[in-house]
């Protein structure tokens, strides 16, 4: 693992193992939930539209198919309309912040199964710290045949974030620090790893790394700083549905 993060600590235990345990167990809820109809459905539309992703960033398609996709999707985007709104986040008063909120692990952009944006993460917790495990396909390339290290320090901000909430703490990042020590390969099980290192008041210090198989390809340093739950969940009153 990387370094411990900078900063003293003031005695607070850096993971709480009762709070571990519980997040392990949400995130066991959450995978249970694909019994429910409305989340089967939403996870099974997010993967399909990861799939046409991936196809459409390497396609050798002529125009005439193209405009002919561009027209289905349009009419999926018609299908969808009438059902727009907002995403609600749910438990978020827990001491573990978002550790029971379906609805943040459903559509994250990183974790979210629902989400056709993100890998997606797939996220547990074990010795106390955070594992997850993804693989990145050619929407994320960066470099030829590499992930985009933009997206390796999403996916780390979001791995971090999730670590963080083992302090008890709901917290939003405050600084991250990526090295990059080789390029991360395309198609391949990454697994990520985070860790509680220091808490000091209101602010906590976490690590992580990158591994393809053997190989360390990344490290990062977060610093997260805890606000309370009610300030957490008063950005969402300055959201707006896109009705366009």
């Amino acid at each position: 693992m990387s370094a411990p993060g900078p900063g003293p600590t003031d005695g607070t235990p850096p993971v709480d193992s009762q709070l571990a345990a519980h997040l392990g167990q949400a995130l066991e809820a959450v995978r249970a939930t694909a019994g429910d109809p409305a989340v089967a459905a939403a996870r099974q539309v997010g993967e399909t539209l990861r799939r046409v992703i991936d196809r459409l960033t390497a396609t050798s398609a002529p125009p005439e198919v193209l405009l002919e996709a561009a027209e289905r999707l349009e009419q999926v985007r018609g299908l969808l309309q009438p059902f727009d709104t907002v995403r609600r986040y749910e438990g978020a008063s827990e001491a573990s912040g978002l550790a029971q909120d379906r609805a943040f692990f459903d559509w994250s952009p990183q974790l979210g199964l629902s989400n056709p944006l993100a890998p997606p993460i797939r996220v547990a917790v074990r010795d106390g710290a955070v594992v997850g495990t993804a693989r990145f396909g050619i929407a994320y390339e960066g470099p030829p045949g590499c992930v985009h290290g933009g997206h390796i320090a999403a996916a780390f901000d979001e791995v971090l974030g999730l670590t963080q909430t083992l302090s008890g703490q709901v917290g939003m990042t405050g600084t991250l620090s990526v090295r990059y020590r080789r390029p991360t390969p395309l198609y391949s099980q990454l697994t990520f790893e985070g860790r509680v290192d220091t808490v000091s008041g209101r602010k906590v210090f976490t690590s992580g790394r990158l591994m393809a198989g053997e190989e360390l390809t990344a490290e990062a340093t977060g610093l997260f700083i805890a606000i309370s739950p009610e300030r957490f969940l008063a950005g969402a009153d300055r959201r707006q549905p896109d009705r366009d």
